[in-house]
């Protein structure tokens, strides 16, 4: 069967199998569709009602980290089973959840990886009550994010291997030793021995990617540290648009770290705002920010420190799903 089954108690969670499951021919799929970081939610409008909305709302459509505006998580899309099962279209969304309530089902979540399209993964809840409904949700509703992200930093992943810029991944390949894939909308700004700056122009958006090398033999650095790295790192590369200005992180804005995992490698994520900073005698000529993510982890032999740092300059405009793109590009590292 096409589904990784997960089973819930009153209070124990139950996960059968080793993994989930996907269909022998998942390499044959058709692309998956839909927009970036939006989630088909089929429900009938009887059941979708009251605290099931909110419930969704809560786990699925909160504030994403990071940003100084608010925007979701996800953009939750719902459709009512009939026009879902009707659309071929539908179907191979990248995204899926499906709820069914009923007093005779069984309180199970089934997964199902790329069953119509790739990526793509359906979730299905069968309950028999809405309490346990609402339950199970919570559960499972940081697991169900985690996957969709990958999901999006899969396909992002793919379509930037497609438009792959070889000058910018063999220029990082040969300061740090691992691959790095950007589309041909990015350019090398600047290189150096243990840095490198790749950019993307638009007339709206200005996005960014700096990798960093440097010496490191202790333990992984800590919260404070992460953030004067990388001060130091753009205050010495990036500069501002006037003299005397450069980037600089907005300490002013609570940051939020987590320990991430890229391709078997631990790492720290940091994500939070920067800032346009000058120096004393410097005249300020202009007010600048946007949001960033930050990868930090050690080499393989523990001599080195890497620093992967994502930046996004979109003044009033969405920035989450710029944001992502530079994610999905350190999501995808090859490390050896």
């Amino acid at each position: 069967m096409l589904r990784k089954i997960i089973l819930y108690a009153t209070i124990v969670v139950l996960i059968c199998g080793c993994g989930s499951k996907k269909s022998d021919n998942s390499g044959t799929k058709p692309s998956s569709g839909g927009k970036t970081l939006e989630v088909l939610l089929i429900v009938p409008d009887e059941v979708y009602a009251g605290e099931l909305k909110d419930t969704v709302n809560y786990y699925f459509e909160k504030p994403c980290e990071g940003l100084n505006q608010a925007e979701p998580l996800f953009d939750v899309v719902k459709l009512n089973p009939a026009g879902f099962y009707q659309s071929d279209m539908f179907q191979k969304h990248r995204n899926v959840i499906i709820i069914s309530l009923n007093d005779t089902n069984k309180n199970k979540l089934y997964q199902y990886n790329d069953y119509k399209s790739s990526p793509q993964t359906y979730f299905e809840f069968s309950a028999n009550s809405r309490d346990s409904l609402y339950s199970m949700i919570r559960r499972s509703a940081n697991m169900i994010t985690k996957q969709f992200y990958e999901n999006e930093y899969k396909r992002i992943g793919k379509a930037f291997k497609k438009l792959e810029n070889i000058e910018a991944t063999k220029a990082i390949k040969e300061r740090f030793g691992f691959d790095l894939v950007v589309s041909e909308d990015f350019y090398i700004a600047v290189k150096k021995p243990n840095f490198i700056w790749i950019r993307k122009e638009t007339q709206d958006v200005s996005l960014g990617l700096m990798i960093y090398k440097t010496q490191w033999t202790g333990e992984m650095p800590d919260e404070q540290q992460i953030i004067a790295i990388r001060d130091k790192i753009t205050k010495e590369n990036i500069p501002g648009p006037s003299s005397g200005s450069y980037m600089g992180v907005e300490q002013r804005f609570e940051l939020t770290h987590h320990n991430v995992v890229l391709s078997n490698t631990d790492a720290i994520e940091t994500r939070g705002l920067w800032r346009l900073l000058y120096e004393p005698d410097a005249k300020i000529t202009a007010f600048m920010g946007g949001a960033f993510v930050n990868y930090c982890f050690k080499t393989k032999d523990g001599k080195n420190l890497i620093m992967i740092d994502g930046f996004v300059y979109s003044p009033s405009k969405s920035k989450r799903d710029q944001l992502i793109q530079l994610e999905s590009v350190v999501r995808n590292i090859g490390l050896k």
